[in-house]
């Protein structure tokens, strides 16, 4: 895939979408999208100086990316955060105790 949008074949896919009907499509700005154009994230054509984009194309660049995270690497966080974090105060360490005990009795 290059990393240049494609000056031929504008029909072929359909392009339907300029760089304005993206940015709304996508709630991304048009600096993001020129850089994914550039990165070769995104397929585009150009129309004389215009973006242009597929439907599809633009969907599947800007589609949510999920994380799945190890159960080791969470710990790993959890630990990190715990050893930074600061003590309890006293009153904050009352409050706890008494949620605790309150929902272990409620078992």
């Amino acid at each position: 895939m290059s990393s240049q949008p494609s000056k031929a074949g504008l029909s072929n896919p359909p392009y339907d979408l300029d760089l304005s009907a993206a940015v709304l499509r996508t709630g991304r700005s048009e600096a993001t999208l020129r850089r994914y154009v550039k990165s070769g994230r995104l397929p585009a054509a150009r129309d004389g100086r215009r973006l242009l984009f597929t439907t599809a194309d633009l969907d599947a660049a800007c589609a949510p990316v999920p994380v799945v995270a190890s159960e080791a690497s969470l710990r790993a966080w959890a630990e990190r955060v715990a050893e930074n974090a600061p003590p309890f105060r006293s009153d904050q360490r009352e409050e706890l105790v008494t949620l605790l005990a309150s929902a272990l009795r409620g078992r």
